[in-house]
């Protein structure tokens, strides 16, 4: 009979969960305690999740050593032969010595994280298992702590069967060179991308499916964009922002605020008995005459638009993708609604990017298009979407394509008239001769000589503050702006 739970409507295998924390008997990690058991459950869940089987013994003694928990044990210990504990304490030191684990204080250890990480090196050792532990179904363990509290590892080993456990470290210490080579091949910087975009303490990966962040490690063929997002990022992601605050010195007072002196306060509030009065100021409730007014901002959103056809390959696509997820995620910084969409023969549906979000990163890196090209139907659909009646705010979009992307001057025409454009126009194979180009607002052109190493941060950043400087400016006095003509339009 199986010793089963009910819980919050879903059964809980409470047989499964002592057993899984019985193989904790065989742990060759010291210095972790509760809080390291339980983050274990999460990545458990998480590899669970990504269709994974594992022994927790495993999850807990690699997680621990990724996440700086705990280190390898200084002999062996545990309930299994004195060789197999021996050799899974030794892989553990040598797992120790690789970069990823020396520089895990340089990337961010959220679970969802630190899951996806094991999920790629275990994924090596799966094939060498034995077939009737390979097939073995990933169940998720609750991830309350009452259903551990009371479980003892060394008890519990003795029993429940431990056969799932033992074969898994007796292959990984007999397939010792596959984990190590698993750990060596991620890349670092990767993770410390994927860090710079993460939520608030404790969040998830919020709007990352677990699938994109696994692709993200084992594809090597990103590397060239995570190396220039690394060399541009930091940097960027660096913003000071003013109080949104107008001060008026003269002409009176500016608005009615919550906050203020006695002396600007609104007469009628004195006539309030004296305990209303009193419980109003405790509770900043009065109203007072101010010479201060909030800034408000007209909503817009900026709609950052990459060339994803087969013609941006290569350095074009390097240089497009890190701008644009630098571009994205400073813009959102500043408080503004950035959308950023990828199009090849349509318009692609895309992510929005926010101050703490961090899907755009999978997104960026990962998004592959083979369906030819039609620019005129992806102008015609951004078109149809812009003149919505549902829509509401001002619209600013920035197009990233190659030197000889084709736009109809006609729908490029319409779509000006509704929001301003910026092109980036990468490698072009000569002078840049468009027929819509007197049409954009901005134009700026990357050459070969703007795509070398030691000068494509530096034209990034350009562009970046460029856009900066025009569309987050303190507020000023009115004025009058005649816009530029064609034949005097200059780059960033």
């Amino acid at each position: 009979m199986v010793d089963a739970h009910e819980t919050r409507g879903t059964q809980v295998n409470l047989a499964e969960v002592e057993r899984q924390v019985g193989s904790l008997a065989l742990s060759q990690i010291e210095g972790a305690g509760a809080l390291a058991l339980m983050r274990a459950v999460v990545w458990q869940s998480t590899l669970a999740r990504l269709g994974v089987a594992v022994p927790l013994v495993v999850t807990h003694d690699l997680g621990c050593l990724i996440a700086g928990l705990g280190s390898p044990a200084s002999r062996p210990r545990g309930l299994a032969e004195k060789q197999l504990c021996e050799g899974w304490r030794q892989l553990l030191v040598e797992l120790s010595a690789a970069d990823m684990v020396r520089s895990q204080a340089a990337w961010k250890h959220r679970d969802p994280m630190i899951g996806v990480v094991l999920a790629r090196i275990i994924s090596t050792i799966i094939p060498q298992l034995p077939e009737a532990v390979r097939v073995l179904r990933a169940v998720e363990l609750p991830v309350d702590a009452v259903y551990y509290a009371r479980i003892e590892p060394n008890s519990a080993y003795t029993r429940y069967s431990q056969d799932q456990a033992l074969y898994w470290l007796a292959t990984l210490v007999q397939n010792r060179l596959l984990p190590l080579l698993a750990v060596e091949q991620i890349d670092v910087d990767a993770l410390r991308l994927l860090g710079l975009f993460r939520g608030g303490p404790g969040e998830a990966a919020a709007g990352v499916d677990l699938a994109d962040l696994y692709n993200v490690m084992v594809s090597p063929e990103l590397s060239d964009v995570i190396d220039f997002s690394m060399e541009l990022l930091p940097s960027i992601l660096e913003v000071k922002r003013d109080a949104g605050q107008q001060t008026f010195s003269i002409d009176g007072y500016a608005s009615v605020e919550r906050r203020g002196n006695l002396d600007d306060l609104v007469l009628s509030q004195l006539a309030l008995d004296e305990d209303l009065f009193e419980q109003r100021l405790v509770d900043n409730e009065l109203f007072y005459f101010t010479h201060e007014k909030q800034v408000e901002n007209e909503a817009r959103t900026h709609y950052v638009l990459v060339d994803g056809s087969a013609s941006m390959r290569g350095v074009r696509e390097v240089f497009a993708r890190g701008l644009a997820l630098a571009l994205c995620k400073r813009l959102a910084l500043l408080g503004e609604s950035v959308v950023l969409r990828f199009f090849d023969s349509r318009l692609y549906d895309g992510v929005r990017v926010g101050a703490s979000s961090s899907g755009e990163v999978p997104y960026v890196l990962q998004f592959r298009a083979e369906r030819g090209r039609n620019y005129a139907r992806v102008l015609r659909q951004l078109n149809a979407e812009l003149a919505s009646p549902r829509r509401s705010g001002k619209a600013l979009v920035y197009l990233l394509t190659h030197g000889e992307c084709q736009f109809p001057p006609d729908e490029v025409a319409l779509l000006a008239a509704r929001a301003p454009l910026y092109g980036v126009f990468i490698l072009p194979s000569g002078p840049l001769q468009l027929g819509y180009l007197e049409h954009l607002y901005r134009v700026h052109v990357i050459d070969n000589e703007a795509l070398s190493h030691h000068r494509r941060v530096q034209k990034a950043r350009q562009i970046i503050d460029d856009v900066e400087s025009l569309h987050t400016r303190k507020p000023r006095a009115r004025r009058t702006v005649r816009p530029r003509r064609s034949s005097k339009r200059r780059g960033f």
